[in-house]
């Protein structure tokens, strides 16, 4: 007995509609006799001419006057991909076949029209024949004559693209062929990545609509389902133009502008300005966006901040924006030109290479203005005057720092305090030189410093152990001024200063304000390289030139 019911009587396949349209789906069902296994029917060999669906199997057993008879049915969705005839081949469960089917499915225009479609999809592209890389819009709409209950829709798909929803969904009305339908409408942006013939297969349509049958009496609404797929559509990708040279980027409109905060008009030696740069490319993904290449005078410190990317939608158009953001530090006073800044594209439109560009820019920088109010930090003394007496630096009544050259007026004739003095100054100098030949080392080792740069030097040491910048940076400066008054050293300048060590800690000083980098930065190295360079500098001056003492004594005599 259990051998005779496992065995199939027969089976039978047959479709819903014949012929059938384009954008309508046909529902195959199969109904095996007998006992039968859920999977021994596999509907993948009819992927080539059709979208197969989902397939649904359900069993079903028959009692009739001791008479038991079992059956197994198989329903598939399939959308056809285009039109013409086919044949659904014959199906094989157990040890019996189905027959072959014909289907004949006609162009949507062969319908009659005296009966309206209650659903079908529409697909277009804005371009048939787009650049590799330049994005195609992909607009989808799905018609419905009949109340919509629920439904979903897959996405198109294309082999090595990159496909992304573009904004929301639109719902609306129209009438075709005097027919009103709900529209349901979508847009896609694709990007294809290689060139040549390829096709966008269109996205499925699976939704339950109310039946609306004079068969249904129900006091609920009764759904049934329905399936659709949009046509596809072939694309024919050119490639990158061969005579084009430059970073690959296809579009229709490129622009480029900058913004600078403060002015650019205000800028002063010493003061971080931003330059704030931002690339619009239409129809592109961020990640195509090019670096923005800029070129600036030797005299600037530019410290680049980390690059932002995005992308927004504005009327169904897709604008990738690239912004940079750099702080420049000018270290001279003067005027200097700012290169232009450039980016290729490519035209679309026109088939050409165009630039997005800036021009250049004449600049002026300004000395840093003595008691401004942005930086109460002591600033930058004026150039030193070559004077008998050594300048001094006093305080006014603001509270800033500003110098004052000391001048002495010499009277006609000299007083008797003046020529005690003189006596003094010749005897101390004769004691000098005889120890001075005595013990040569002596005077070699000793460091001998002005009052003015021994009190800027403990400003700065005050000023290093707050580890600000703000206030370390106009100190240095005040420092570096009063250490050298004929060498006039700029510790910002890598021509002046030697020391690559001092120089890359400068730079990890001001990265640490200016750029978003590591903000952790402390002062101890800096100090220990400081100390390293005054002791240098002070050496230096401590062993002058042998002719040194007798243009030093010629210049107290005159």
């Amino acid at each position: 007995m259990f051998n005779a019911s496992a065995q199939i009587d027969s089976v039978t396949a047959s479709v819903d509609k014949n012929p059938a349209m384009a954008d309508e789906s046909i529902v195959l069902t199969v109904v095996a006799f007998g006992s039968a296994k859920g999977d021994e029917f596999n509907p993948s060999e009819l992927e080539e001419n059709f979208v197969v669906g989902r397939t649904s199997v359900s069993t079903q057993t028959r009692v009739v006057n001791f008479d038991t008879t079992r059956s197994t049915t198989w329903t598939t969705i399939l959308i056809p991909r285009k039109q013409g005839t086919f044949q659904i081949p014959a199906f094989t469960v157990g040890n019996k076949s189905t027959q072959p089917i014909t289907v004949r499915i006609v162009p949507v225009s062969a319908a009659s029209q005296s009966k309206a479609r209650e659903a079908f999809i529409t697909a277009e592209v804005d371009s048939g024949q787009p650049f590799v890389q330049q994005m195609v819009k992909y607009k989808v709409k799905i018609h419905l004559a009949t109340n919509l209950q629920r439904g979903s829709m897959a996405e198109p798909s294309l082999e090595n693209a990159d496909i992304s929803l573009i904004g929301k969904d639109k719902d609306y009305s129209e009438i075709v062929d005097g027919q009103r339908y709900r529209i349901i409408e979508r847009n896609y942006a694709i990007i294809p990545q290689s060139s040549g013939q390829v096709t966008i297969k269109g996205p499925l349509f699976e939704a339950e609509v109310i039946d609306r049958s004079q068969n249904s009496f129900s006091y609920f609404n009764q759904t049934r389902p329905i399936n659709r797929v949009a046509p596809d559509i072939v694309l024919d990708v050119q490639p990158i133009p061969a005579n084009y040279s430059e970073h690959w980027l296809p579009s229709e409109f490129v622009q480029l502008n900058e913004e600078w905060q403060p002015e650019l008009s205000e800028m002063k030696v010493g003061e971080p300005i931003t330059r704030t740069l931002t690339l619009s490319v239409l129809g592109v993904s961020q990640q195509q966006l090019p670096e923005i290449a800029g070129q600036y005078p030797p005299d600037f410190k530019v410290y680049p901040d980390q690059p932002t990317t995005t992308s927004v939608t504005r009327d169904d158009n897709v604008i990738a924006q690239r912004v940079e953001n750099i702080a420049i530090i000018p270290n001279r006073a003067g005027q200097f030109v700012l290169p232009p800044v450039k980016v290729a594209w490519f035209n679309t439109k026109t088939k050409t290479t165009e630039y997005a560009e800036l021009p250049a820019r004449s600049v002026e920088v300004a000395a840093a203005a003595p008691g401004s109010q942005s930086n109460p930090a002591p600033i930058i003394p004026n150039p030193i005057q070559e004077t008998e007496n050594p300048t001094n630096i006093q305080s006014d009544t603001s509270g800033q720092i500003a110098p004052t050259i000391k001048t002495i007026e010499v009277p006609s004739f000299w007083s008797l305090s003046s020529w005690i003095l003189l006596a003094l100054w010749l005897v101390t100098l004769l004691v000098w030189l005889i120890t001075s030949k005595m013990n040569p080392k002596a005077t070699t080792d000793k460091v001998s410093v002005d009052s003015s740069e021994s009190e800027s030097w403990n400003s700065l040491k005050k000023a290093l152990s707050s580890n600000k910048v703000n206030d370390i940076y106009p100190a240095l400066l005040n420092w570096q001024a009063c250490l050298s008054e004929e060498d006039s050293v700029n510790l910002l300048d890598e021509n002046d200063i030697a020391d690559s060590e001092l120089q890359a800690e400068l730079k990890l000083m001001f990265a640490s304000q200016y750029a978003h980098g590591d903000k952790s930065w402390k002062s101890d190295t800096l100090l220990a390289l400081l100390i390293r360079f005054r002791q240098k500098i002070i050496k230096n001056k401590n062993n002058p030139p042998s002719l040194q003492p007798l243009y030093a004594s010629q210049r107290v005599a005159h």
